[in-house]
């Protein structure tokens, strides 16, 4: 009974949390040194082995606490415990994910791109380029969109521009901007003539 990690084993299944504290400073490095071994040979990144030792620990928790571990008396035993329980979280895990659809061990990770672009300082996932553009290019875009608008006559020729970019027809604009149908046609061919001309 001088053993501290017995009194802390008696005192877990007498409820006091702050033992379960205890017990995982004094074990937890061992633990995720035992997890580790037993993730070595798994092909996969689909854990790692503090997930492992954290749920390990937890199920001897409470299975202390339910009293479902009535033997455990000393270090040695809880010891051979917890590495069972290790054991058996990851080989769990190792099941869950080699399953079919989730895609049979053979789901690769950002390590996949490394090397893709060695000139690139972007590491993984961020050298694959995204559909969404760059900042830069939408202040450039912005940019060259006010200086076409500033080339047009007025106002009126501004709008009915604008409605034309946004995808409205020939007679929406028509009733949005108060002009007949002809005269919106003609604005529409003195636009274009500015920027064709602009283009050129």
């Amino acid at each position: 009974m001088d053993d501290p990690v017995t009194q802390w084993i008696n005192d877990l299944a007498n409820g006091d949390r702050e033992a379960a504290e205890r017990l995982w400073r004094e074990y937890y490095l061992r633990l995720i040194g035992q997890a580790r071994k037993s993730l070595r040979r798994a092909p996969l990144r689909f854990a790692d082995e503090e997930d492992a030792a954290l749920s390990a620990f937890n199920s001897l928790c409470r299975g202390i606490e339910t009293g479902r571990f009535p033997r455990i008396d000393d270090r040695d035993c809880l010891w051979r415990l917890l590495v069972t329980i290790t054991a058996r979280k990851v080989a769990a895990l190792r099941r869950y994910h080699l399953r079919q659809k989730r895609g049979s061990g053979t789901v690769r990770g950002e390590s996949c791109f490394d090397g893709a672009n060695t000139e690139s300082e972007a590491a993984g996932i961020a050298r694959v380029l995204g559909r969404e553009p760059t900042p830069e290019y939408v202040a450039q875009t912005h940019d060259e969109f006010d200086r076409l608008m500033g080339l047009l006559q007025d106002d009126e020729h501004r709008r009915i521009a604008y409605y034309n970019l946004a995808g409205y027809t020939t007679e929406e604009i028509s009733a949005l901007v108060g002009l007949s149908l002809r005269t919106v046609k003609r604005r529409l061919v003195a636009i274009r003539e500015v920027w064709q001309s602009e283009v050129e």
